[in-house]
């Protein structure tokens, strides 16, 4: 994803990186470089008949370098933390044509502040990357009816728990309304460890989602999103507008079924929108994402505040068909953050860490590392873009503040 002028502008200068397209490993496979134009499809391509794998993103469009310098959660993340938390080097272009290395040892500042910190420093050109073994993955989709919702928050909290967290197990349950069709709950998993024995048989980290009821093909029940079929994906209209919004909370029933509660609301709102899909996600945030590397991150995860417990990242996105409804879809998804933060913030609810690359662009998910991080973050720019070129030359993306 990306909001305007972060990976374009209008009238201005975009650097075309791709081909910045390097897969080299180093240091006897343990480590891997790779240039930021690549897409992750394209790394994992490289590295899959090797049996290695990196922390890198779980869409195979999304492109290395926005991932790595916006935090980044891979299916590898509850046993190693944050993507960048497994960057050893960033290679890093300043504003004076400088081109400068961010390591421990060699502007170990740097290598910190852009563990998170976005475009504010920089162009990253290259990055090196811890590999891991990996196998076979485990893993599917799964597609239910909204009425099996009660069973799914429960398997959803059960799964986050505090202490047995399954590290190897990776999951997002989405509720999704389709333009023209009909609403559904998909559950998508993968596990990353020793593939189950036998191989028909799923890892005992999922148990409660495939306990799930699943109907019947004569159900009166059953949700016609079961049946989609490849035909009935090309009525959906083409989609090239899109919003987006997350907020981290709490991993609770009350949370989560008040959360579906404004998404079953304001699906009925978007009906008549051509081309609508409008989506609601629960991702598990457990303390193994967060806590693994909290103090060499800019973050803001170092606070013991959160002791521990498990935490959620909702997320709305919508996409659509027409700039007619831009206004009018934005609005609504507004709307419905502005409701679900008033209640988290009743409840004391909202945890301050937005995951910048799911960030609105009216958000502020730098603020919400924390002020201690801030202050980081502004003494790294001072040093290494004392003129403020990325901040002020660069419109798009997530800005520190002055």
């Amino acid at each position: 994803m990306f909001h305007a002028s972060a990976a374009n502008i209008a009238g201005g200068v975009t650097l075309d990186l791709r081909e910045l397209n390097e897969v080299t490993l180093i240091n006897g496979n343990a480590d891997v470089r790779l240039g930021v134009g690549l897409s992750w499809g394209e790394v994992y391509a490289q590295l899959d008949s090797l049996g290695l794998t990196v922390a890198g993103g779980r869409v195979a469009g999304v492109g290395v370098g926005g991932l790595l310098t916006g935090g980044g959660i891979s299916f590898l993340s509850p046993r190693v933390g944050f993507a960048a938390d497994t960057v050893s080097k960033y290679e890093v272009v300043l504003a004076n044509g400088t081109l400068v290395e961010a390591t421990a040892t060699q502007n170990p500042d740097l290598l910190r502040v852009l563990r998170g910190g976005g475009n504010n420093f920089g162009i990253v050109t290259r990055v090196t990357m811890k590999t891991y073994t990996q196998g076979l993955l485990w893993g599917g989709t799964m597609m239910h009816p909204t009425w099996t919702l009660h069973s799914h928050l429960l398997a959803f909290i059960d799964f986050n728990k505090a202490t047995g967290y399954d590290e190897n197990a990776s999951l997002i349950t989405s509720l999704v309304y389709y333009y023209g069709i009909d609403h559904t709950i998909s559950t998508q998993m993968v596990y990353s460890g020793a593939p189950p024995t036998p191989a028909s048989s799923a890892p005992a980290a999922f148990s409660s989602f495939l306990a799930v009821p699943y109907p019947s093909a004569n159900s009166a029940r059953v949700n016609t999103m079961f049946n989609i079929t490849k035909e009935a994906e090309a009525t959906i209209p083409s989609k090239n507008r899109n919003v987006w919004w997350a907020i981290t909370t709490h991993s609770t029933l009350q949370i989560l079924g008040e959360a579906y509660q404004l998404w079953w609301d304001s699906h009925s709102a978007m009906q008549n929108v051509p081309g609508i899909v409008w989506t609601m996600t629960f991702q598990p945030l457990p303390a193994g994402t967060y806590n693994r590397s909290p103090t060499s991150n800019i973050l803001g995860f170092q606070s013991p505040s959160r002791g521990g417990q498990p935490r959620v990242i909702i997320q709305l996105t919508a996409s659509w068909a027409s700039q007619l409804d831009d206004t009018y879809v934005r609005g609504k998804a507004k709307d419905m953050y502005d409701a679900l933060f008033a209640s988290l913030q009743f409840k004391n609810a909202v945890d301050p860490w937005v995951y910048l690359n799911y960030a609105a662009d009216w958000q502020d998910p730098i603020g919400g590392y924390g002020t201690a991080n801030v202050a980081l973050l502004q003494a790294a720019r001072s040093k290494y873009d004392p003129n403020g070129v990325f901040t002020n030359r660069v419109p798009g993306g997530f800005k520190i503040p002055a």
